[in-house]
């Protein structure tokens, strides 16, 4: 392989490609409610899924029990974060989606703290603060400094996308638990089908707590972010990942993934024609500075 195409590089694909869901699924919510679009993304994605591991998961020596369990947790932890990340994009814009979907990076070394029993380091604590007000005034993005200043709410879709990060967080942390113990083909396959099983299950009730009316239009704009979400932002990037993050630490890999939110904010701005106000720029930069100075902190480190 030439020296260009690196395990880094593919990874930065990675965070691009979900950079760009943001902006592809925001745009499928004009046309449809979010479980039907969960509940088609993974449909297809698990159909793909099943043709590409089928000896994997039809194989006999992978018909075991203690295979189930951890990987029920596994697909409830990333259901739950799709399913508030989705939700969240009806109540806010893409640019702000992306950046409190990055708070995951700062919730999965806190969340390690607590299964481990660990104490975090300054560097950890002094992230955290700074990503908090960062993602606190990019939920205010939008008002003058004036009404900043007077009016300090949260949104309800900022709140519903910090929800599943730190669902997000907890998928990652599962990830690396049972990825040592039990075939990443097995996880994933199963991780994708219950979701796709569980949003078509929601998907003719979610007007009632959602209370909106659903409507439903298969229209191009719908079909652009299921093949988009479910081929690239799912199966692609889930190929790079089980394949090139073992050639880099994980601290350098959260490095890499956090420029997610960057690209969406950009893709953001070039498709939807979305603004950052004064306050959503300082929100932003806080945002990403607090993630990048958590992770240069484990980056430094020899022995990673």
């Amino acid at each position: 392989m030439p020296r260009i195409f690196t395990p880094e590089l593919f990874l930065v694909i990675a965070a691009i490609l979900w950079g760009g869901t943001f902006v592809v699924i925001k745009l499928a919510l004009d046309s449809v409610p979010p479980f039907l679009f969960l509940a088609v993304r993974f449909s297809l994605a698990g159909f793909i899924t099943l043709l590409l591991y089928r000896k994997t998961l039809f194989s006999k020596a992978n018909r075991r029990l203690d295979y189930i369990l951890p990987a029920f947790f596994v697909a409830c932890s990333a259901l739950l974060g799709y399913a508030f990340q989705t939700i969240g994009l009806v109540y806010t814009s893409a640019t702000q989606s992306g950046f409190m979907t990055g708070a995951y990076v700062i919730f999965v070394p806190l969340l390690q703290i607590a299964i481990e029993r660990k104490l975090p380091s300054l560097r950890t604590w002094i992230a955290v603060v700074i990503v908090v007000i960062g993602l606190f005034c990019i939920s205010q993005n939008g008002k003058s400094l004036d009404e900043f200043q007077g009016d300090l709410g949260f949104g309800f879709g900022d709140g519903l996308t910090l929800i599943g990060a730190f669902f997000f967080a907890v998928y990652i942390i599962l990830i690396d638990i049972y990825t040592k113990k039990i075939p990443s083909q097995i996880l994933v396959s199963f991780e994708i089908l219950l979701i796709a099983v569980v949003s078509s299950f929601l998907f003719p009730i979610e007007s009632i707590f959602l209370k909106q009316t659903i409507h439903v239009q298969f229209d191009l704009k719908f079909w652009i972010g299921i093949i988009y979400t479910s081929v690239f932002a799912t199966i692609f990037t889930t190929q790079i990942q089980t394949r090139y993050q073992k050639a880099v630490s994980p601290a350098r890999a959260g490095l890499l993934y956090s420029l997610e939110p960057v690209f969406s904010f950009f893709l953001a701005y070039l498709v939807l024609g979305e603004r950052l106000g004064v306050i959503g720029a300082i929100g932003s930069f806080l945002t990403l500075f607090g993630i990048l100075f958590s992770e240069m902190g484990k980056w430094n480190k020899r022995e990673e």
